[in-house]
């Protein structure tokens, strides 16, 4: 008998650092070979065996790059290099440059693949499929050929090749010219000049010539820049083309619409935002394969700011010419600089044409004359438009015999300190071409009584042991200039000072003199001095010079005194004490408290202040003298605690403040000038001024009247027309108000620059579509945001006329008509009607008799009917219809019609009988 086996698990999970270590080595494992898995995909190869042709740059995504030698596809990174006979591809929706080193440029879209070769140093690239953009240099040409057609693209040339498919290929010449051959035999070559298109196999009925699929352009003045398109169509003639433009790429958003119907070239004016546009025809719409779109890039790239030298600037020299420092603000994009000097303003012939990677550029090349100088920003990035050179200026520079430049004097000015075994130093400005330096002190104004001379190499001095050489009193000082010849030049004004011994000293510190104090401020200011007299002091504040009259005389031991209010005006201070050596006081200090800095003005800013869709809102206000910087505040009213716009540092007199996002509302602007503090003022505070505005954004025009789905009763519209309604934010510059009617192709009604109220027309029944295209000063449009419909209803008829006589159903006997020989018909007249239609009818409905008679004051309008012979024995029916015409005669509104019947009843007429005559004779 089989015995069943056990094959129970029993695990053992005792030894847990065996398990810890056996999952430890399988995510090492892992993670090993995911990180030689990534490094595979990614990695760039490179060769020492060829010379680079071009690099490559890309950007979205990734470019791959095959060896002709090698079937292996690599991933290089930026500014790789790219050999000769290399092959390059990108995946869908990425882009890729190649520079080339004979500075040609090719651009490749996404989802393309070329190959590379120089020979005899022509660049030639194949074109397989994609689309490439060409950027010849001015000094070399390009081959660019696929399947059976080369184009050889001449210097300076711009051309685009676009290969959808197998035999599908389109060669555009933007700008230059470009032969293209066929490699048939005996083919010939044709010149293609810019705006030149050639399509094989599909025909596109669209082709974009300029602008390309992903151009750049430099916005260099700040006010946008002009966008030109041109293309060229083999639509039928008449067919709506439109042309969009959108800062999304989906067109979901901000779309600017263009008709451009009959058109092959369109100019956007004063672009500053990159866009996304395409052109399609309306008739097939943006979703079919023949739109043709791109994009354009603007790029924010201002033109070089001449700072030094100044216009104008003055330099001067004896020997040899002077250094001149050309300094310029550019911007981030430049590679790199071209600075122009010469001798006339056109900049003809320059001496100095250079190349510089800097902003600025130290040179002494030039001679006497006035000079001319410019910098024109060269760009390594591939841009449409040519790079705009900064303003010229000029500056001047003489040469001169002698030396007239005098030194400037520096320290000391006014008092300087000595003490015993202590220095004392003089300086003074340099002078150019100036070797050494003569430096006197006297004890008087005339330079006589001489006690310090010395001739110095620089422009600094100090002299030893100055209390004994300069003890406390007045003096005044000059430094003269000495060429390298030893002729000594003209030298400074006497200065004047005044020496102190601090070995007992007692000096004010602060504030110093002409300091200014705010009126807040004064309270918590402190007054210091410096001494090493340790007797009592008295500090005192008078309106006068001389101190006959004190404010404050306070006792002090200390060195300084806090708390002291001033109303606003100039006082004076000083400390006194009493020394060993004798009565000491400080010199006098004046200062001044100063009342608040004045209130600013706003300016252009009314009660009312509209936001546009872009840009900012600029506020602008007048300059507040002694003011260093100004706070702005704007607050929402009734909301003051948080500010929708704050801040609290602005140097200048005006601001820009985007308020696209600030809500319609009642706000306030608060400008209050400040002085900052400096070593001759406390920080200082103005009045603020304060203006309360509405603030609105821009929107489309509001249709007022008459409203979307409103009736108008007919009479109303023809006899007392209405008037349009309509309201704007602010007035535009321009509008159409434009009516038009169901079933009519031209409008009926239009009105240029029309009121806010406009009156209507007289208007005929229908249907009809209203509204207005507005735009205002500053380019933006405002037009209505729909049309709005309404209804003229028809115009009611008339009401019919009563008749008065005949009654219905009379009957006419032949005792009526014994007494009337004819018969009258009256009715009741009819308000608003002008005339009246009357029939006169048989039984079977022929009409007997008509007239048409005009309505008068007669209260029963009637019709005499005479011709008594036309009736019968019989009914017959009697109609009448009131009318309402123009003075034109045109019927304006017509009646219903009234009608009566009536019998005739007259007895019949016997039968006439008469005797037989026989048989008559005669001739």
């Amino acid at each position: 008998m089989k015995t069943r086996k056990n094959t129970k698990s029993n695990p053992n999970f005792k030894n847990t650092g065996a398990d810890i270590s056996v999952v430890a080595l399988c995510l090492l494992i892992i993670f090993i070979c995911s990180f030689l898995f990534v490094r595979n995909l990614n990695r760039t190869f490179s060769r020492n065996d060829k010379t680079p042709v071009a690099t490559v740059t890309f950007k979205y995504k990734s470019v791959q790059r095959k060896f002709l030698d090698r079937a292996v596809w690599d991933r290089p990174q930026q500014n790789s290099p790219v050999y000769n006979g290399d092959t390059i591809r990108t995946s869908p929706e990425a882009e890729a440059t190649l520079y080339f080193v004979d500075r040609n440029v090719v651009e490749l879209g996404s989802s393309t693949m070329i190959q590379v070769f120089v020979n005899n140093e022509e660049s030639r690239i194949d074109l397989t499929n994609g689309l490439v953009s060409v950027e010849t240099s001015d000094s070399s040409n390009m081959l660019v050929s696929s399947e059976n057609t080369t184009a050889k693209i001449s210097k300076g040339s711009s051309f685009r090749a676009d290969k959808s498919g197998e035999g599908n290929l389109q060669l555009v010449v933007e700008k230059g010219e470009a032969a293209v051959t066929g490699q048939e035999e005996g083919a010939q070559s044709e010149l293609l000049t810019q705006g030149s298109v050639i399509q094989t196999g599909i025909q596109a009925p669209l082709v974009v010539v300029s602008p390309g699929k992903n151009v750049r352009l430099l916005n260099q003045s700040g006010n946008g820049v002009d966008v030109p398109f041109q293309w060229q169509s083999s639509l039928p003639a008449g067919e709506e083309l439109i042309l969009e433009t959108s800062p999304l790429s989906n067109f979901s958003d901000e779309v600017q619409k263009y008709t451009v119907t009959g058109l092959t070239e369109y100019t956007l004016t004063q672009q500053s935002i990159s866009f996304y546009w395409r052109l399609y025809s309306a008739t097939t719409g943006s979703s079919d394969a023949n739109v043709q779109s791109g994009k354009v890039n603007i790029i924010a790239a201002p033109a070089p700011v001449l700072l030094e030298p100044a216009l104008e600037a003055e330099y001067s020299y004896t020997a040899a010419p002077p250094a001149i420092r050309f300094l310029w603000e550019g911007n981030s994009l430049v590679a790199s600089y071209l600075l122009e000097v010469a001798d006339n303003p056109d900049l003809k012939n320059p001496q100095l044409s250079r190349f510089v990677n800097t902003q600025s550029l130290t040179l002494s090349d030039f001679a006497e004359g006035t000079w001319y100088w410019r910098v024109t920003p060269r760009y390594l990035i591939g841009v449409e438009n040519a790079p705009e050179p900064s303003k010229t200026a000029f500056f001047h520079i003489e040469k001169q015999a002698a030396i007239a430049e005098i030194p400037q004097v520096l320290f000391p000015q006014a008092t300087a300190e000595t003490s015993r075994g202590k220095e004392m130093s003089f300086a003074w400005k340099n002078i150019s071409e100036t070797k050494s330096y003569r430096l006197k002190v006297a004890k008087d104004a005339e330079m006589k009584t001489i006690v310090v001379d010395r001739v110095v190499e620089s422009n600094s001095f100090k002299l030893d042991d100055a209390a004994a050489l300069l003890p406390n009193g007045d003096y005044y000082w000059t430094v003269s200039g000495i060429d390298s010849k030893g002729a000594e030049m003209a030298a400074s004004a006497p200065v004047k000072f005044q020496t102190v011994n601090t070995d007992y000293s007692l000096r004010g510190i602060f504030p110093p003199n002409g300091y200014v104090l705010a009126d807040t401020l004064c309270p918590d200011t402190r007054f210091t001095w410096k001494t090493n007299v340790e007797t009592e002091k008295h500090f005192q504040v008078s309106a006068s010079k001389d101190f006959s009259k004190l404010v404050a005389d306070v006792k002090t031991s200390g060195n300084g005194i806090e708390g002291i209010s001033l109303p606003q005006g100039q006082w004076y201070w000083r400390v006194v004490a009493d020394s060993e050596a004798g009565f000491l006081k400080a010199e006098t200090k004046h200062f001044t408290v100063a009342s608040p800095l004045a209130k600013p003005t706003l300016f252009d800013v009314g009660n009312m202040l509209v936001v546009f869709p872009e840009g900012k809102t600029k506020f602008e206000w007048s300059s507040v003298k002694e003011a260093d910087y100004y706070q702005v505040r704007i607050i929402k009213i009734g909301n003051e605690d948080s500010p929708v716009y704050e801040n609290l540092f602005i140097t200048g007199t005006k601001v820009e403040i985007a308020l696209q996002n600030v809500k319609d509302g009642n706000y306030r602007i608060s400008i209050q000038g400040f002085a900052a503090a400096s070593v001759t003022s406390t920080r200082r505070y103005g009045l603020a001024v304060d203006h309360d505005f509405v603030l609105k954004h821009l929107r489309p025009v509001e249709l007022v009247y008459p409203a979307n789905g409103a009736k108008i009763g007919g009479l109303e519209a023809a006899l007392k027309p209405f008037s349009f309604e309509w309201e704007s934010v602010i007035p535009p510059s321009s509008s159409t108000l434009i009516l038009r009617k169901s079933g009519v192709a031209k409008p009926v009604f239009e009105a240029s620059n029309p009121a806010l109220k406009v009156q209507a027309p007289p208007l005929e029944s229908g249907k009809y579509t209203w509204e207005i295209k507005a735009v205002v000063p500053e380019g933006f449009d405002i037009s209505s945001r729909k049309r709005f419909a309404f209804t003229v209803l028809p115009i009611p008829p008339l009401p019919p006329a009563a008749f008065s006589f005949p009654k219905a159903d009379t009957v006419l006997d032949a005792a009526f008509f014994k007494s009337n020989r004819t018969i009258e018909f009256r009715w009741r007249s009819v308000d608003d009607a002008t005339h009246y239609r009357f029939k006169l009818l048989d039984s079977s409905g022929r009409s007997i008799f008509t007239a048409d008679i005009r309505a008068d004051e007669a209260k029963d309008p009637a019709v005499n009917f005479k011709d008594i012979a036309r009736l019968s024995r019989g009914t017959f029916s009697a109609e009448v219809r009131a009318q309402r015409r123009l003075s034109n005669g045109k019927v304006f509104q017509d009646g219903t019609v009234s009608r009566v019947r009536f019998q005739i009843d007259i007895p019949k007429a016997r039968a006439v009988s008469t005797d037989e005559t026989g048989v008559l004779y005669g001739k």
